[in-house]
């Protein structure tokens, strides 16, 4: 690193006409153009680094800091960080390789629709030397406040990306002053095996069948929407679920489900006549659609499912095909509105909480769901047997081996008579 004056010669010629103005100094071609003091230099990565300055102080100073900053590794490219919010946001969702189509649309959505109409054209380096850029477009959103806060989750994986990238030095919504809104926990919808019913009795005949085939598997929507005839075994009761329909871009492909675990959940034994049924009466229709590995983009061959569900048409469904039909049918069926807790997903909800109160294993109930113990624990925990009344039963059975109820030979009631 170096401090350079540009309106003079560092080495003049023998006898070179000085420039008059600043004593002893030779005039460059650059003489009085621009600022006078520059700092020349590599970076840590190999590349040039190169700015200019009005006084020689502040040029010496950054310099300074420039050769701290290589020495420490933590060296920020200023002119990198002149991309904007949006043209980086957009490097970095297109690079992600592990999120699930469910999330990469979630963050898409949330991008496109609440950060990039207030941050999108701003340079990266700005907000992260402005906190109030970020602070003012938390305060201003109109979210549900767990919303809010995976939106926010996101903008700050951002931010921290570009801190790797060297392109940024500080992460604006790490800063105190950043107000962020609290979690609110509320506990899940579930449904009534009579309101499943009266639901799928109020759905199109095409679609009856979901009702049931949610509420006593768990599935998710999309996993439903891609089940085939292939994955259903009558004979042993039991539904593989291994694909999902996702929307990519403006259209539908087959894809993994959720955090990429196929599971094989058990079918209640009154579903699978009514599920016969279906097929016999709609017939499965053979639908291909390109393959995506990953969220947002189609990086498979085309793959051919008979699915089981499929529109009049013959092509798969998505929810904003069902989901009028759908909030049509429960509110046909007189289901208290809780609005958006009323959508498919509540069948999954109903499914979990009647594993769970009835004594399955949180594992197993995991396995079933494609999701972690933790998961369920923090979304279902409420709805396991109380611990006191486990306890008692644990102690029952203890001191009444036989489960008769009654007066038993050992224990408190036998010793009553020795009082």
């Amino acid at each position: 690193m170096s401090v350079s004056d540009r309106w003079h010669l560092a080495r003049p010629a023998p006898g070179a006409k000085t420039c008059g103005k600043h004593r002893g100094k030779v005039a460059s071609a650059e003489h009085e153009v621009g600022l006078r003091w520059q700092v020349r230099g590599i970076d840590d990565r190999g590349l040039p680094v190169k700015r200019n300055f009005e006084y020689e102080g502040d040029a010496k100073a950054y310099d300074a800091e420039l050769k701290a900053n290589v020495r420490a590794g933590t060296y920020v490219d200023e002119k990198a960080g002149r991309i904007t919010f949006a043209e980086y946001a957009e490097q970095w969702r297109r690079s992600r390789r592990k999120q699930g189509h469910s999330t990469a649309e979630r963050v898409e959505r949330g991008l496109r629709n609440h950060v990039y109409p207030v941050l999108g054209d701003v340079p990266m380096s700005l907000l992260s030397r402005r906190v109030s850029l970020v602070r003012d477009w938390v305060a201003a959103m109109k979210l549900h406040p767990n919303t809010s806060r995976l939106l926010i989750g996101t903008v700050s994986a951002i931010f921290k990306a570009a801190i790797d990238d060297r392109i940024i030095a500080r992460n604006p919504l790490k800063a105190e002053s950043v107000d962020k809104p609290d979690a609110m926990t509320a506990e899940v919808e579930v449904w009534s095996a009579g309101q499943v019913e009266d639901v799928a009795g109020a759905l199109p005949g095409h679609l009856a069948a979901l009702a049931w085939l949610g509420g006593v598997t768990g599935m998710r929507q999309g996993e439903m929407f891609g089940l085939a005839l292939e994955d259903v075994d009558f004979l042993r009761r039991s539904v593989r679920v291994e694909a999902q329909v996702v929307q990519v871009g403006s259209g539908l492909a087959f894809g993994p489900v959720k955090n990429r675990k196929p599971r094989t959940v058990p079918l209640a034994r009154p579903v699978v006549p009514l599920l016969s049924r279906h097929v016999e009466v709609f017939r499965p229709v053979r639908v291909t659609l390109p393959w995506s590995q990953k969220g947002h983009r189609l990086d498979g061959k085309p793959v051919t499912r008979t699915l089981l569900f499929a529109d009049p048409r013959g092509a798969a469904y998505y929810r904003q095909t069902v989901n009028r039909a759908w909030r049509a049918s429960w509110t046909a069926a007189g289901v208290p509105d809780h609005g958006r807790h009323n959508g498919m997903h509540v069948l999954r909800h109903t499914a979990a909480s009647q594993w769970l109160s009835k004594g399955l294993n949180v594992a197993k109930v995991a396995a079933y769901l494609g999701d972690t113990s933790a998961v369920v624990l923090k979304t279902y925990a409420h709805w396991m047997p109380g611990d006191d009344d486990l306890g008692r039963s644990i102690m029952d059975g203890f001191l009444d081996p036989g489960n008769t109820g009654s007066a038993a030979s050992i224990g408190p009631a036998a010793s009553l008579g020795k009082v």
